[in-house]
């Protein structure tokens, strides 16, 4: 590390450059630290989609640090300058890894499959893939700045940054120093050795480039039709290729399409080989079987590629490896560290109040079960009785009646009775 804490280059370059190269270094939001847990939360929302309480946590910090950087991204690429801006290498990694992500979350997780959560995540996708065309444009087309003579002070010394002009020490200095860029302070430009950046291993950030945009691509605009590309497979199917239209036929064809992700790839492949050659069949033969194909192929081949895509990023970065103007300890390293254990406390804190919530109302309900089903009291009756029929003329029995017993003066206001 170098003694000025805005960035360094590595020490496995020339030891006395002769030519420089101004750029402004990784940001540490880009730094090693927030790309593993990056990384990690991508492929804990893949693998641990049955956990879907605690996937969302880790799935909602892995949208927002990528949609950031998608909004970085378009920034950086309208904002050019001559000084090459290394955050455009931190922000591809990021930016590729989570476009080749969104096809297995997509179409390996049969809950998001149908869930609300999916538009959500087809607009993630869009905004991603979005700012890929921007992160192709800023690779391919910003060029590095002139190359300047290497500026050294009398005692042997490198011209590494601005502020070291501040002294007495160097009689020279680069032109880039004095340029400046929206989104970044002057002092933030850096000089490194050309070897740095015109090395073998900087390159490898363009491999993938082509490839990444077409499954990407072509993975967003199939989501973006409501269905995944298994649920396109089983629409052929019932559509063109089964001729035998029975209800309870085609309702086992979709059960049986929906167990697995993939099911609607087997039920399609089966019904085009068995049925016969026809109209119908020659159309799906010409237009839908190379793009049912093609998909698959997309699906199946996102997870390594992503995993190669991630290991020469890293190979760029970490390499050389390129200056970073903060260090492991700065915030701007571990901050998300914090974030993701917040997220993460926060979704199991949420998971336990929800049992508990739960298991106070099954507590509930079984009490009032159990007072619906305790017996009302059973009064005896006289089956005979009831059952036995009286034949003949019946005598209605005579029923006491109760008085209001008069008082002693009422007795004497009504007067004697009379004698008979």
């Amino acid at each position: 590390m170098s003694r000025n804490n805005i960035g360094s280059y590595p020490n496995n370059v020339p030891t006395h450059p002769d030519l420089m190269n101004c750029v402004y270094a990784i940001s540490g939001s880009y730094g090693l630290l927030p790309r593993i847990v990056y990384y990690l939360t991508l492929v804990f929302a893949i693998f641990g989609r049955r956990q879907e309480w605690l996937v969302l946590g880790a799935l909602v910090s892995a949208m927002v640090f990528s949609a950031t950087t998608a909004i970085h991204q378009m920034a950086l690429t309208s904002s050019k300058s001559e000084q090459f801006d290394l955050d455009i290498v931190g922000a591809w990694a990021v930016l590729s890894t989570g476009a080749l992500a969104y096809i297995p979350m997509m179409h390996w997780s049969t809950t998001l499959m149908q869930s609300r959560a999916r538009l959500i995540l087809v607009a993630w996708g869009v905004l991603v893939g979005s700012a890929l065309i921007f992160g192709r444009s800023a690779l391919f087309d910003t060029a590095l700045s002139d190359p300047e003579p290497a500026c050294y002070s009398s005692s042997g010394m490198l011209l590494e940054y601005p502020l070291q002009i501040e002294g007495s020490l160097f009689n020279c200095t680069y032109k880039c120093f004095s340029l400046t860029k929206p989104m970044r302070q002057q002092s933030e430009v850096m000089a490194v050795p050309q070897s740095l950046l015109t090395g073998k291993y900087f390159q490898f950030t363009k491999v993938l480039v082509g490839p990444i945009q077409f499954a990407a691509y072509a993975a967003i605009s199939t989501d973006s039709t409501g269905r995944t590309p298994s649920q396109m497979c089983v629409q052929v199917v019932m559509k063109y290729l089964l001729t035998d239209q029975n209800d309870d036929r085609v309702k086992s064809i979709y059960n049986a399409a929906q167990e697995v992700p993939y099911g609607g790839y087997v039920l399609f492949f089966h019904y085009f080989r068995k049925a016969r050659w026809s109209r119908q069949k020659a159309v799906v033969y010409l237009f839908a079987l190379p793009m049912l194909t093609l998909g698959l192929l997309v699906d199946l081949c996102a997870l390594p590629l992503m995993v190669v895509n991630i290991v020469l990023n890293e190979i760029v970065i970490m390499s050389a490896p390129l200056p970073a103007n903060e260090a492991s300890y700065a915030i701007g390293q571990w901050g998300p560290w914090v974030s993701a254990a917040l997220v993460l406390i926060a979704a199991v804190m949420s998971r336990v109040l929800n049992a508990r919530e739960c298991a106070k109302e099954a507590r509930l309900q079984a009490r009032e079960d159990s007072s619906s089903h305790e017996l009302e009291p059973v009064y005896a009756v006289d089956v005979e009785a009831v059952h036995t029929q009286t034949v003949g003329v019946i005598k209605p029995k005579l029923a006491h009646v109760p008085t209001l017993p008069l008082a002693l003066a009422d007795l004497e206001a009504l007067g004697p009775r009379p004698r008979r």
